[in-house]
């Protein structure tokens, strides 16, 4: 070919695999697009949104090289479990060949089946219920589920806090927050430790007499910290209630309580809180991939990002992964592309996939003080 006239040689080059007309490929995003969340700093999806976009923004080149035009399909639910299951039947009846997406558990748990049936692939970013992994071979994490983040929460109160007696603030609606407790509770007792307390609220709740007049009733000492592992509104609805009534006691949380803190902090206010929770990943971590990230982000969308955004960000990048490495773009072409990745690297860190569990993944502990989250640091699962 080195002898080829220029102009021979550009059209030789021109008709080669970047050339080629580009495949669309279709993936749904499965999220809250419309609704106010009372659940959620995230109420419109801008966030989840955001970060996928930005994963296809920085997979141009591989996909261009691969001739993959990745169109997104939005299935938005708004806030009603009744939507979700219309997102995800909709889905089920559409062109696209994967979907990324329902955030919360409790939407994971009621879509799963009927991707399962459809031979649809899923992959929720952000889901952790322990039952989502187990629904069948379409059905995908990309996250730590609640006995893994349940059991290191507890082992954290109870080796680097001192906690010895925990009472358990819950709400009984919410799928995520009962499996959390129900993982805090297991592991927590297997040390040694006690519930001396346990109280149940709904998600809706904003007010909450019976709980406050619950706790003063019972002798302070009696416990040593609270779990409130419910969403990221509920939560910090409750701590201010809690720490308005003159009771003071640190707090234990999971990864709804988010990891940046705008909303939390914007309900509980200058209240001196004293909290520690675990999360996915916080904006200050000073990975090389993590600082690049949060860059981007903001460059692009003028915010800092949150854990929805990063979620959505490498969940996307797996997914466009298992596209790439597909040796058909269908629904049972992913699949098994999607199910044959045993490792991925991501900004939220590293992750080891097995079938039909959770990837074992590192989580981040959070100090929540003044009117900040805080990284501690990153804890990693043992090695198996």
């Amino acid at each position: 070919m080195k002898h080829l006239p220029i102009t021979i040689l550009a059209l030789v080059l021109l008709c080669g695999p970047l050339a080629r007309a580009a495949q669309d490929v279709h993936i749904g995003l499965a999220s809250n697009f419309s609704e106010p969340s009372s659940s959620s700093s995230n109420p419109y999806g801008d966030y989840f949104r955001n970060g996928v976009r930005l994963a296809i923004e920085d997979s141009k080149s591989k996909l261009v090289q691969a001739g993959v035009n990745i169109v997104l399909d939005e299935f938005d639910y708004g806030t009603t479990q009744v939507k979700v299951l219309d997102a995800a039947k909709k889905a089920a009846a559409s062109n696209v060949i994967g979907v990324l997406g329902y955030n919360f558990s409790s939407h994971a748990l009621l879509a799963a089946p009927i991707h399962q049936e459809a031979k649809l692939p899923m992959l929720t970013p952000s889901a952790t219920a322990d039952r989502i992994g187990k629904f069948g071979n379409y059905v995908h994490m990309g996250c730590f589920d609640n006995s893994f983040m349940g059991s290191t929460l507890a082992k954290i109160a109870w080796n680097r806090l001192n906690v010895k007696k925990a009472a358990i603030i819950v709400a009984a609606d919410c799928a995520y927050c009962m499996d959390l407790a129900r993982a805090f509770q297991s592991e927590f007792q297997a040390m040694g430790g006690k519930i001396t307390f346990s109280k149940e609220v709904l998600e809706s709740d904003q007010d909450f007499p019976s709980v406050i007049d619950a706790l003063k009733k019972a002798p302070q000492a009696s416990y040593d910290a609270i779990l409130i592992p419910n969403q990221e509104l509920n939560s910090a609805r409750l701590i201010s209630a809690i720490l308005k009534a003159g009771i003071q006691t640190p707090f234990l949380g999971g990864d709804g309580w988010g990891d940046v803190g705008e909303e939390f902090f914007a309900v509980i206010g200058d209240a001196n809180v004293n909290g520690y929770s675990v999360s996915h990943w916080h904006p200050e971590l000073k990975s090389v991939r993590s600082l690049k990230f949060v860059k981007d982000f903001k460059t692009k969308f003028t915010k800092l990002p949150n854990d929805t955004a990063v979620l959505a960000y490498d969940g996307m990048l797996l997914m466009i992964e298992a596209i790439l490495k597909a040796k058909e773009r269908t629904r049972q072409g992913l699949e098994k592309s999607l199910s044959s990745i045993k490792t991925f690297d991501g900004v939220t860190g590293h992750a080891r996939f097995s079938s039909g569990s959770a990837p074992l993944k590192s989580l981040t502990l959070i100090s929540a003080r003044g009117s900040k989250f805080t990284p501690i640091g990153q804890i990693n699962p043992e090695a198996k």
